[in-house]
């Protein structure tokens, strides 16, 4: 493990240089077409192997709806040229929202939903040839530990962990019949959606919140959702089957941490000595049965973001009093295309998404030309890079190179935005609604 630094690459030979002096194999190549070709999903066929990655705005109506900067948000994605949008995690339950301006699908929300549906294929069928068409994906998310549906705490926890709570914390434990409950709110959210024009759900089991908490419940006592790897995969197991049942029509996909970063027994893929090693045979014999249940598309990737977020997104800049990452961002990248490889290669016949792109900046598209060329993913999805530069994709089909001044520089100000209570997007290079709601939030601060 090596220290961490900044990007401040010129060229592609210093980038795989630093590389090659931390004994990183990256994937490079400078034919970018394997980004640009088609790739089958379900029934559809679509033009790239670009995905936006599914990234809070905290900016939905109360009633959970979304607002007029979610369509404008989700618009220049579909103008950007991405073939994948993941719609950004979405509560299934008032009571499971991260923040009073989380997404949430109900039954008097759905219009607004499928209005930013058809706005968003809208977009993209207008800014490229006729056809073109977009895949497009809603995460469905309970917030578990992290629920503020009013603004403050309401935590809702599988299991006490100490990596994650206050030792004096007074928690509200999930019982086995509220988990049964809540996954009927996890298949008619899925109905919902189907309504609402999207082709596939996601099923978010990643970053701490509640599906990715019971897959690590192993010390959850005299319940069906803990302690043996069948309890613990039960609740996303009995999900991803009840909406192939019920909701046959639509695609489901699963967001899935490989490694949590915490280690045994209160963290997932975790060797289970005290070695603290990555362990990705549990991850993935979840893989493995979430195929048979009917899952048809993974999207993999790491940490906890309010814990370890350089495991998840390697960055430039920590979030203000957080400390500096202990590595390089190379060394993290390197980790989060292995994870997928290894999913990807033991599932050639399922497309599995990337992560951890954005801060290779105007060189991600020749590591995922790369990764793609070896099959070591079906796609590469960008998150923050999406928030700067939308139309990136749209760029490197007209140009063949991207603009290095509209590049994501992983400032982690998106992510300050929302740790401060404003809606996330882009400080840097979307400046006229990002740059000044960030002004705004830091003088209320002061």
């Amino acid at each position: 493990m090596s220290q961490h630094e900044m990007f401040a690459f010129q060229s592609s030979e210093e980038l795989l240089q630093k590389a090659f002096d931390l004994g990183i194999e990256l994937p490079f190549q400078t034919d970018l077409s394997p980004l640009f070709e088609e790739l089958s999903l379900g029934s559809k066929r679509i033009d790239n192997r670009v995905a936006v990655q599914p990234m809070e705005g905290y900016d939905a109506n109360p009633d959970g709806s979304p607002s007029e900067l979610t369509f404008r948000r989700y618009k220049r994605f579909g103008s950007g040229g991405s073939s994948i949008i993941w719609f950004e995690a979405t509560s299934v339950v008032p009571e499971g929202r991260s923040n009073p301006h989380q997404l949430w699908l109900h039954r008097q929300s759905v219009d607004g939903f499928t209005r930013l549906v058809e706005e968003t294929r809208k977009e993209a069928t207008q800014s490229f040839v006729a056809g073109h068409d977009i895949y497009c994906v809603l995460q469905l998310t309970h917030s578990g530990r992290y629920s503020k549906p009013r603004g403050m705490p309401q935590p809702q926890v599988a299991l006490a962990n100490p990596f994650l709570d206050e030792k004096e914390a007074t928690l509200q434990i999930f019982s086995d019949k509220e988990l049964d409950r809540l996954q009927g709110n996890f298949v008619d959210a899925a109905l919902l959606a189907y309504q609402a024009g999207f082709d596939a759900v996601d099923i978010k089991a990643c970053h701490g919140y509640v599906i990715n908490e019971l897959l690590a419940a192993f010390d959850r006592q005299n319940s069906k959702y803990g302690g043996f790897f069948n309890n613990r995969a039960r609740f996303l197991t009995s999900v991803v089957k009840k909406i192939r049942r019920e909701v046959s029509q639509i695609g489901i996909a699963v967001r899935m941490n490989a490694y949590d970063g915490i280690p045994f027994p209160y963290g997932f893929g975790s060797s289970r000595d005290e070695s603290e090693e990555i362990d990705l045979t549990e991850p993935k014999q979840v893989v493995s049965r979430l195929i048979k249940e009917g899952c048809s598309l993974f999207n993999i990737t790491a940490g906890i973001p309010y814990l370890f977020p350089h495991l998840g997104r390697p960055f430039d800049r920590p979030l203000p009093g957080a400390p500096v990452p202990p590595e390089h961002p190379l060394e993290g990248i390197s980790r989060l295309i292995s994870f997928t490889k290894k999913v990807q290669k033991e599932n050639p016949e399922i497309p599995v998404v990337g992560t951890g792109y954005s801060w290779l900046r105007q060189y991600f598209p020749n590591v995922g030309a790369a990764v793609l060329k070896n099959d070591e993913a079906a796609s590469i999805g960008l998150g923050r890079s999406a928030f700067a530069y939308p139309e990136a994709p749209k760029d490197l089909m007209n140009k063949g190179f991207l603009d290095p001044k509209k590049v994501c520089i992983s400032c982690s100000r998106c992510t300050e935005m929302m740790r401060m209570g404003g809606s996330a997007g882009c400080v840097i290079r979307d400046k006229e609604i990002y740059g000044k709601q960030y002004k705004k939030l830091l003088q209320k601060g002061t």
